[in-house]
C-alpha cells in the first residue's frame, strides 16, 4: 500500500495542469521539477508519526486550496507543499526497493492516468489527497511501522510546515477573488439576464475619468468607478461631474496603499466616505478592496457600516500594459453573462497617472461586448443592490 501512496503526487501533478494560465509546455516540466525537488528535500528530513500527520493534512489543505487559483506561480508552490506533505506521510527508511515494490508503484501510476481520462480534476484530486491522509493515519497510530523514529525533531518541523501552509493558505484567501472563506465579496452577478459591468478602479484621474464618461455616453452605457478617497479630495469636481452624470461611484479605501488592509479596525473605509460626503453629499453602498485584498477584520468593518464587498471576475491587467487591443482581448476573453469587469481609470489613486491606455481600450471593449450579445450596465443594478446611503 505505502509504494501505491507514494505516487499521489503524480496523481495531484496531473490535477493541477487542468486550466492554468501558461502553456503547458513550459509549465509542466517545471512542476515536474518542482516536486521531485520537493519529494527529495522530504525524504531527507528524519521520519517521525508527527511528521506523518503533519504531511496528511498539509496534503489535504493543498489539495482544497488548488480551486482557490489557476496561475502558474500558485500551481507550483501548492505541488511542492503537497509533494512534500505526501512524502512526509508515507517516508520510511528503506533499503533499496524490491522488484514488488517498482511493479506496485508503477501499476499505480499507470492507474492514475487512466483515472484521469474517466474523472474530473476534482476527483483525481480527492483520490490523491484522501491515499495520502489514510497512509498518513496509519503510520500515525502505528499501523505502519517507522525504522527510527525522531520525535524531537518531528514536532519541529512539523511546526514550521503548518505554519508555512497555513501563511501561504491566508495569503491565497485574502488575495483571490473568488475565495470566500477568508472575508470574500461578490464576483458575479447574475447570468440570466445577458448584461454585465464594466467597473473602473484607482480613479478619479485628471486624464482619463471624464473621457471614460464620455465615451460611456456616446454608447449609452453607465459603469461604477471605484475611487479613491485622496484622489477624490485632491480633486472632487471629477467625482462630481461622474456622480450627476448618472455613473455610479463606489468605495477604494481612501490611501490605496499595500499594507492598511491588515489594521483589523480598518479605518480607511469610513475616512473614503468622508471625501464622498464631501464631494458628493453622498456615501456609497459598494466597495472594493485595493488588489482586492481583505481579511475576515474587514470584511466585518464592511458589515458594520452597511455597505456590500464587491470584487471582479475578469481583469485586463490593463495597469502593465500600453497595448489597448491586448486589454480589450483579455476583458472579452472572460466576459460572459454576469461578469464583473475590471478596468483601471487611475492608478493606485495618482490623478495624474497617464491611463490613455484605457481610452483607447474601451471602444475596443464594448464593441467587443454588443459582439457577444452582452449588455453593459451599473453595478448595482447587475446585482441588484442599493448605490448610496447615507453618510
Amino acid at each position: 500500500m505505502r509504494a501505491a501512496v507514494t505516487v499521489a503526487p503524480v496523481g495531484f501533478l496531473l490535477a493541477i495542469q487542468e486550466d492554468r494560465h501558461i502553456s503547458h509546455s513550459i509549465l509542466s516540466p517545471v512542476l515536474v521539477l518542482a516536486t521531485i525537488l520537493a519529494v527529495a528535500g522530504a525524504r531527507r528530513l528524519p521520519s517521525s508519526r508527527t511528521l506523518a500527520l503533519v504531511g496528511g493534512g498539509v496534503a489535504v489543505l493543498t489539495a482544497w486550496l488548488v480551486a482557490q487559483r489557476d496561475d502558474a506561480g500558485t500551481a507550483i508552490i501548492l505541488a511542492v507543499l503537497f509533494a512534500t506533505g505526501a512524502t512526509l506521510a508515507v517516508w520510511e527508511p528503506s533499503p533499496p526497493l524490491s522488484r514488488a515494490t517498482r511493479n506496485t508503484a508503477i501499476g499505480a501510476v499507470v492507474g492514475l492516468f487512466a483515472l484521469r481520462i474517466v474523472v474530473s480534476e476534482n476527483v483525481l484530486l480527492a483520490v490523491s489527497a484522501i491515499a495520502v491522509l489514510a497512509s498518513a493515519l496509519a503510520t500515525a497510530f502505528e499501523w505502519f511501522p517507522l525504522r527510527e523514529p525522531h520525535r524531537r525533531h518531528g514536532f519541529a518541523l512539523g511546526t514550521i510546515l503548518v505554519v508555512v501552509a497555513l501563511v501561504f493558505a491566508g495569503y491565497l484567501g485574502a488575495e483571490t477573488p473568488g475565495a470566500s472563506w477568508f472575508g470574500g465579496g461578490t464576483v458575479h452577478g447574475r447570468t440570466d439576464t445577458g448584461e454585465v459591468a464594466l467597473t473602473f478602479d484607482d480613479g478619479p484621474n485628471i486624464g482619463a475619468s471624464e473621457k471614460v464618461m464620455a465615451i460611456l455616453d456616446a454608447n449609452g452605457i453607465k459603469g461604477t468607478f471605484f475611487e479613491v478617497g485622496k484622489a477624490v479630495d485632491a480633486d472632487p469636481q471629477i467625482t462630481r461631474a461622474l456622480y450627476d452624470d448618472g455613473q455610479l461611484i463606489g468605495n477604494h479605501s481612501y490611501e490605496h496603499d499595500q499594507w492598511r488592509w491588515l489594521d483589523p479596525r480598518y479605518p480607511e473605509l469610513q475616512r473614503a466616505q468622508n471625501a464622498f460626503r464631501r464631494a458628493i453629499g453622498t456615501c456609497p453602498v459598494l466597495y472594493r478592496p485595493p488588489h482586492g485584498d481583505r481579511t475576515p477584520f474587514l470584511a466585518h468593518v464592511v458589515k458594520v457600516h452597511h455597505m456590500h464587498m464587491v470584487l471582479w471576475s475578469a481583469s485586463a491587467g490593463d495597469w502593465a500594459t500600453d497595448d489597448a487591443q491586448l486589454v480589450a482581448r483579455r476583458i472579452l476573453a472572460h466576459a460572459r453573462p454576469g461578469a464583473i469587469l475590471l478596468l483601471h481609470d487611475g492608478l493606485d489613486g495618482n490623478p495624474s497617472a497617464d491611463r490613455q491606455v484605457l481610452v483607447r481600450a474601451l471602444p475596443l471593449v464594448i464593441d467587443g461586448l454588443r459582439a457577444k450579445g452582452l449588455k453593459p450596465v451599473r453595478l448595482d443594478q447587475l446585482l441588484g443592490t442599493a448605490a448610496y446611503q447615507s453618510c
